[in-house]
């Protein structure tokens, strides 16, 4: 399975599916933390390498 292709589907159908059904506020909370999970807004490290200088900004996880 390609990486990020549960999070695909959620960005594309959590919208209507969530006006469709009711839905519990766990429920909403722990989907919002998976679609901004690595989200570079939410927070990044920033990872240099002290040999060649090549920097890497890693966007946090949401734990979940």
């Amino acid at each position: 399975m390609a990486t990020g292709i549960i999070k695909q589907i959620f960005e594309d159908k959590w919208g209507e599916f969530k006006e469709k059904y009711p839905i519990r506020p766990t429920v909403l909370s722990e989907v919002k933390k998976m679609l901004t999970c690595k989200d570079m807004s939410e927070g990044y490290s920033k990872f240099c390498c002290p040999t060649c200088n090549e920097v890497r900004y890693v966007g946090f996880t949401c734990k979940s």
